[in-house]
């Protein structure tokens, strides 16, 4: 699988993730989890916008809908990570073709997921900030 060209790091993310472990509080890690999925939602809308959608047209296959590609993406979230994923292997197969090119199919690479993320870079980590912060202050505080 191809490595994404955009990642978050966040300084001292891995010492957070080891204290966390060591503390082996169970709200903590849904609270983190939620911050993970909360900065990773903010990319979705934009994904979804320059998703593309496609056209139907009377050679194609009746199986084929345009749209499904722009309504299978997804966000996944753990208490390590967040990843904003398109396609499925059943549902739709063809998304890492679309997103990343089939050079002999004719097909050639869409990054929307990668333009999204960049569209929202700024957004997503203010967010990220802003929520770990918080989570982290309010369990200093009690």
């Amino acid at each position: 699988m191809a490595e994404s060209a955009f990642t978050v790091r966040v300084e001292g993310l891995d010492e957070l993730k080891k204290a966390l472990r060591q503390l082996k509080d169970s709200d903590l890690n849904k609270r983190v989890r939620d911050v993970n999925k909360a900065a990773a939602e903010i990319v979705k809308p934009e994904a979804r916008k320059t998703a593309p959608s496609g056209h139907r047209t009377r050679k194609d296959s009746k199986k084929y809908k345009p749209g499904k590609l722009e309504k299978s993406i997804t966000v996944l979230a753990s208490a390590n990570s967040a990843v904003v994923k398109a396609g499925s292997a059943s549902r739709v197969p063809y998304a890492g073709a679309i997103h990343f090119g089939f050079p002999r199919r004719h097909i050639r690479p869409n990054r929307f997921l990668f333009r999204a993320m960049a569209r929202t870079s700024d957004e997503v980590s203010a967010t990220y900030e802003r929520e770990i912060t918080d989570v982290i202050r309010d369990k200093l505080e009690s």
